[in-house]
């Protein structure tokens, strides 16, 4: 280690604190002065002489001497990094509302005012019914819907056909009852005989 780095050490040591503590001086070394041995150093520096470099290597020694005596500490564990709070959103106030219908009511369109085309097509429907035929054909829908419908109308006319059979079996048996019930008088009957007109 060369006299000029242990110089600049020590200037940098004296010029500021010592990591994050204050240099505390022990009660033996309370007399030991770091510009006595900057200087001292700083004279060996630019004018070499034995007597020089004596004094500046003892001042360095009792350097030396007073850091290996200062009482070490424990490090304080390092903060946690405080977290961020979220921005709480507000709600708009009346005026903010007012203002900002104001601005949107004063803004101008850039394009400028958009007129209705002389021109203007209009939607030809039948047109429209052959392309949703034609995508419903391709798509198979079609075919869906007719086979879904066929269905239909079959469960319709199967239901339409044991309502009318219900119908017919309440009937008659309405009918069995009531030629049960009201059994006619013999003279009330015509043989086929004595009828005014053939058969």
């Amino acid at each position: 280690m060369t006299l000029s780095s242990i110089y600049y050490l020590l200037k940098g040591f004296e010029s500021r604190p010592f990591g994050k503590f204050k240099l505390q001086t022990s009660s033996t070394m309370n007399n030991f002065n770091f510009s006595d041995c900057r200087k001292a150093v700083n004279q060996a520096t630019f004018r070499p002489t034995a007597e020089r470099k004596a004094l500046a290597m003892q001042l360095l020694q009792e350097a030396v001497d007073f850091i290996s005596s200062l009482e070490e500490v424990k490090d304080k564990p390092k903060a946690s990094k405080t977290k961020r709070r979220r921005r709480k959103t507000t709600k708009r106030t009346p005026s903010q509302k007012v203002a900002d219908r104001q601005e949107m009511a004063n803004k101008t369109n850039e394009v400028g005012p958009i007129k209705p085309s002389k021109k203007a097509k209009t939607a030809s429907v039948k047109e429209a019914a052959k392309s949703a035929k034609a995508v419903s054909e391709a798509t198979g829908a079609a075919q869906r819907a007719a086979k879904k419908a066929e269905l239909k109308a079959q469960a319709d006319t199967a239901d339409k056909v044991a309502s009318l059979e219900a119908k017919i079996e309440a009937l008659t048996a309405v009918l069995a009852l009531h030629m049960e019930s009201s059994t006619p008088a013999a003279a009330n009957f015509v043989s086929i005989d004595e009828l005014p007109f053939e058969l």
